[in-house]
């Protein structure tokens, strides 16, 4: 349980939150496509560099960010490729061989990290009534490769995993067939 002051805090968050939402207004917008911008080049620089089938996750989840794009919902857009680049540098962080000797110090704070990050995923996920399969299955395997990961103690990896899960789980589904349809197409083309 958080101290109350904390508590406190984050309810006041939250609710500022939630009246800026209603009239996402014109600047939070703009600011979101251009993260949307930033991430999807990301991506693209690093799918360049990256020779792994994580990679299929990666153009599932561009092509729901521009759905997105296209249906004015950029902040979605925006996360959605904040996981990808999560994803991309976790595929990358893999095949960085060699497990560095960290200090204890070190790794109990990675440990805190990766497990606050988990349960802001869990939080974040359960909130959103209905999930798409498509999403749920990379939110999924995200989480189960960064519990690998930390098992092995590859923690950039790990951390880059948790983040991944992290961000999808910001996603809101706009409709439950919204993003099963972006699925549909993507079969298609690479068919």
């Amino acid at each position: 349980m958080p101290p109350p002051k904390k508590a406190a805090k984050k309810t006041a968050k939250k609710a500022a939150k939630k009246t800026a939402g209603h009239h996402h207004d014109k600047y939070h917008q703009a600011n979101d496509l251009r993260r949307a911008y930033e991430h999807m080049g990301r991506v693209a620089v690093l799918r360049q560099s990256s020779k792994s089938s994580t990679t299929d996750a990666v153009a599932e989840l561009t092509t729901l960010a521009q759905r997105a794009i296209k249906d004015g919902h950029s902040k979605d857009a925006a996360d959605l490729l904040r996981a990808s680049e999560h994803l991309t540098f976790a595929v990358l962080a893999g095949e960085v061989s060699g497990v560095v000797r960290i200090s204890a110090e070190l790794k109990q704070s990675i440990t805190e990290h990766f497990d606050e990050l988990r349960q802001r995923a869990d939080e974040h996920w359960e909130e959103e009534e209905e999930h798409s399969n498509i999403l749920a299955g990379i939110y999924q395997s995200s989480r189960n490769s960064a519990a690998k990961a930390f098992k092995t103690r590859a923690y950039h990896q790990a951390l880059e995993f948790a983040r991944a899960a992290e961000a999808l789980a910001h996603v809101k589904q706009h409709g439950p067939l919204k993003l099963e349809r972006g699925h549909k197409n993507l079969q298609l083309k690479s068919a």
